[in-house]
């Protein structure tokens, strides 16, 4: 089952610092430590978000953990009262809370033929040794195909696949290029809106299956180093059958938790590039 733990931290001495990709990446192999994770893989059955800002707890920030792997489950409710480092800082688990859905229902939610996501970090994709940094729907659900079949219990067959890389669409963009440091150098992502969409030919297999992947996007991440705060995705879907009036998330809160900005950063700061390498709200 893929798993959304949202933890709760508490700075021990707070101020403003800067948070890199490694930094991330680096808490949250602490936080998963004993979870049976292969570190030399190059698919690894998690993912994390920048910190977010936690408003009804001042001095605190709210880390997001995807988990998922459809055999074990990390027991992050045991960290409580953990302290741990972030970059230069230590802080204290306070709350953990989890949220998620078996791969089985994700595959018989409602149907839904047009999405949009939201690119809260930045994102981008690999191809043949080359980053590419736009939001190619190809290499988005192959992507998530890709991870999905790695961990779930339910495998998508690679006919269907197949059949929906060549049915899916990019409907509409609104995305900005943006820098992403990643230790020893960058590599240029986007942030932002897209929407996607399907051939009206498709058949229902295809079309469940572009629905389960794309909520499935809210708890792996979407591209590449998903595993350091990168390609943090929310998502809305339209369900067949609905109008553009009557747009609306599907199910959110049962399958993803709220919306949150990376913590340092403005309403806006999500379209300036901003995000990957974050202040701390200490």
């Amino acid at each position: 089952m893929p798993y959304t733990w949202t933890l709760r931290l508490r700075a021990a001495a707070p101020r403003e610092q800067q948070v890199t990709p490694a930094q991330l990446h680096a808490l949250a192999c602490t936080l998963l430590e004993g979870a049976a994770i292969d570190h030399h893989s190059q698919t690894k059955p998690f993912s994390v978000t920048p910190l977010m800002g936690a408003p009804d707890a001042p001095g605190c920030a709210l880390l997001a953990l995807g988990w998922l792997d459809d055999s074990t489950t990390p027991p992050l409710d045991k960290r409580l009262g953990e302290q741990v480092r972030l970059g230069g800082q230590f802080f204290t688990v306070e709350d953990a809370h989890v949220t998620g859905a078996p791969y089985a229902a994700l595959r018989t939610l409602p149907p839904s033929r047009r999405v949009t996501m939201d690119f809260l970090s930045v994102t981008y994709f690999t191809r043949k040794g080359r980053w590419i940094p736009l939001p190619d729907p190809e290499l988005l659900y192959a992507g998530l195909a890709r991870r999905w079949n790695t961990y779930a219990g339910i495998p998508i067959p690679d006919g269907l696949i197949t059949a929906l890389r060549e049915a899916v669409l990019l409907a509409a963009h609104e995305v900005r290029s943006a820098p992403a440091e990643i230790g020893q150098g960058h590599r240029i992502g986007f942030l932002g809106q897209a929407s996607f969409t399907l051939l009206r030919t498709v058949d229902t297999e295809v079309l469940a299956a572009f629905t389960a992947l794309s909520r499935f996007a809210e708890c792996a991440g979407v591209g590449a180093q998903t595993t350091h705060g990168l390609g943090w995705t929310t998502v809305t879907t339209l369900e067949r059958g609905r109008g553009a009036a009557d747009k609306q998330p599907s199910r959110r809160d049962r399958y993803r938790p709220a919306r949150r900005q990376p913590v340092g950063l403005d309403s806006g700061a999500s379209q300036t590039g901003r995000s990957q390498t974050q202040k701390g709200i200490m």
